[in-house]
């Protein structure tokens, strides 16, 4: 019986460990929101905007712009394992004086205006985020880590 019991108990924990849509949620940008967001982050045709998105480090429990250079590596070793079309992936950041070398406007942006943390995560205390982003303006967001499956979650609940 005692056996069963914790088999059971450590089933639950496992299920509910595991859910991708832990600290998930839906909203929708408005029209100045997503034209801003087009203009100051170079999205223009593609059908998505991933913004990985890096708390002040006074939002984490440890030095999260400590390495961003490997950090960089990683998450191109990451988003290399997933089959992504018509995306436009950028990493921003909130603290852009901790970034500066590794932001090039590119793919890496500072948090203009603290657009990201003030509109979007003003009330995660995480490390990190992920905003998935359609034309529509339409938005999935998860904040804290987050893994692929994770990000395949999120582009499932768009229409």
């Amino acid at each position: 019986m005692k056996k069963i019991i914790l088999l059971l108990i450590l089933a639950v924990g496992l299920l509910s460990f595991n859910r991708p849509n832990k600290n998930i949620t839906t909203e929708k940008l408005t029209e100045d929101q997503l034209n801003f967001i087009k203009e100051n982050y170079k999205w223009d045709s593609e059908e998505f905007l991933f913004v990985n998105f890096r708390q002040p480090e006074s939002s984490c429990h440890y030095d999260n712009y400590q390495n961003l250079k490997n950090s960089s590596k990683w998450w191109t070793e990451f988003y290399s394992k997933m089959e992504l079309q018509n995306v436009r992936n950028i990493f921003v950041y909130s603290d852009k004086l901790r970034a500066k070398k590794v932001i090039d406007s590119k793919n890496h942006f500072a948090d203009i205006n603290n657009f990201f943390l003030n509109q979007i995560f003003s009330n995660d205390k995480t490390c990190y985020g992920i905003l998935i982003i359609n034309k529509k303006g339409e938005y999935q967001k998860k904040a804290g880590e987050y893994m692929q499956k994770d990000i395949v979650y999120l582009i499932s609940q768009f229409d």
